[in-house]
């Protein structure tokens, strides 16, 4: 059988794989970290790899995401390449939100006989970890990074389905999404006379995480109508947790609400109020699952919205996370546009908010139709807009269009971008309105709106409102608070 050769930084690990294996499939055999989005579709073109030796032709999928050369120096789509001989595999480091991380206090640090915890929030994009005073429940520090469980899928239906299509994904799921707690926790970078006053570890997340991280049965969250295996609050899970915590230490899972809205909701709930609300109040995270909440002052509903990892810069053509040189906005200036990046560094590709950022400043500046159609003759940037192929006959035919961002062509904005954000600005709306109906209320009779999840810390509100995702309400109405 075929050897695959994986180099990883300085970490070598080969494995033997049949015949026209995947080359992705052999990667993740080895353990080592491979980006697949699309869960390898071969729609984001985001699984290249360098590889060598034995495998098949680039097909039509790879050259259609592959310059030429790349193609030449042996770049594949580890989605689409299949294994025939010995193969030699070069990753590149895949930079995990720079593993970020703050100090809000240094209590923990003074007073020493106050006993820690961990409020830990799994989400499908993100994982964060915070540290907690068990006294008053101060946040001291917190720190986030990727869930390493996107190497089977940017969204949780491409996790369950590769569950439903190999029960043995569901272990290597359970033990990614370990291993992205175990690396949230580490970024916090705790003396271990600090780690050690650990007590009390809460786990929170939507409900597919939290059913592939206790080993539930998945099955009932695929099929109608898509609901919990088992919504029970969990006392003590020590023992899902892999040693990842001593034997002192008491890790809960609250109690799922349904559907797909799971605790990381109920957490939100609590602590925002919703159970004793002052008036009409909303919550809404801004991630790949979009969990909306509304209260009308006294009952309160909820909805997962499946607005999709395009706030995560997933599935755009040149989406990124959160990091050195990533586009957080656009603006237009002197007939150009001009980028606000994490560093002031040349950009790299686009976040979520600058994902909004672009569009909004393209329909302002009418290069963008109101339907979000590319523009047939736009008064600015029409030299930058090119069909598919870089020819620019672009014809009658949008779906292919793009907008070049960059003097080497390297990043480019796509009419299949506009789509990935229209629907997921849609899917929020909606859950927003159907909720408020629902409740028997009107958007604008609410008098807090809660905006969560680590993308809505970022946004620029007044653009999420132009854009008509967000409620056309007041900006003092508003209230970004991160991972809640």
């Amino acid at each position: 059988m075929p050897n695959v050769t994986v180099i990883y930084g300085e970490e070598v690990r080969t494995t033997q794989v049949a015949p026209d294996t995947l080359l992705g499939d052999a990667i993740i055999g080895t353990g080592l970290p491979l980006e697949q989005p699309c869960a390898g579709r071969g729609t984001c073109g985001k699984c290249k790899v360098l590889a060598e030796g034995g495998l098949t032709p680039h097909d039509e999928i790879e050259k259609e995401h592959l310059t030429p050369g790349e193609q030449a120096i042996s770049y594949r789509l580890a989605c689409r390449a299949r294994v025939r001989d010995d193969v030699k595999v070069t990753l590149a480091p895949i930079v995990v939100y720079s593993n970020k991380s703050f100090r809000a206090s240094n209590r923990y640090k003074r007073d020493t006989e106050v006993p820690l915890g961990l409020a830990i929030d799994l989400g499908s994009t993100t994982v964060a970890a915070f540290l907690t005073m068990l006294d008053n429940g101060e946040v001291c520090a917190g720190a986030a990074t990727l869930n390493q469980q996107t190497v089977f899928g940017g969204d949780v239906i491409s996790r369950l389905a590769a569950v439903m299509r190999n029960p043995q994904n569901g272990e290597r799921l359970h033990n990614l999404a370990l291993a992205s707690i175990n690396q949230a926790v580490d970024s916090l970078k705790l003396a271990p006379r600090h780690y050690e006053r650990i007590k009390r570890v809460i786990i929170v997340g939507n409900v597919a995480m939290h059913h592939l991280l206790t080993g539930l049965p998945i099955n009932t969250l695929a099929v109608m109508p898509f609901q919990p295996y088992d919504k029970s609050a969990i006392p003590d899970a020590r023992h899902l947790m892999g040693g990842l915590f001593s034997d002192s230490v008491r890790v809960s899972l609250p109690p799922l609400i349904g559907g797909f809205v799971g605790t990381d909701t109920l957490a939100c709930l609590a602590y925002f109020g919703f159970d004793n609300p002052p008036g009409p109040m909303a919550s809404i995270d801004l991630g790949t699952n979009g969990e909306v909440m509304v209260t009308d002052g006294r009952r309160i509903l909820t909805a997962s919205t499946a607005a999709g990892p395009a706030f995560e810069g997933v599935n755009i053509s040149c989406g990124t996370r959160a990091v050195e040189g990533a586009i957080v906005g656009v603006r237009v200036e002197d007939g150009d546009l001009v980028y606000d990046t994490i560093g002031d560094a040349p950009p790299i590709g686009l976040t979520g908010s600058g994902l909004l950022s672009i569009v909004w400043a393209l329909r302002q500046a009418k290069v963008l139709r109101p339907d979000g159609r590319f523009a047939d003759d736009p008064p600015l940037l029409a030299d930058r807009i090119v069909n598919h192929s870089h020819s620019p006959e672009g014809g009658g035919d949008h779906r292919g269009r793009r907008l070049i961002l960059t003097p080497d062509g390297r990043l480019s904005f796509t009419q299949k971008d506009v789509r990935e954000l229209q629907l997921a600005k849609a899917a929020i709306r909606v859950g927003i309105q159907v909720l408020s109906d629902d409740a028997g209320i009107q958007e604008a009779d609410l008098e807090q709106v809660i905006i969560a999840g680590a993308f809505g810390t970022y946004i620029d509100i007044a653009s999420a409102i132009a854009i008509g995702m967000l409620p056309p309400l007041p900006l003092e109405r508003f209230r970004q608070v991160g991972n809640a």
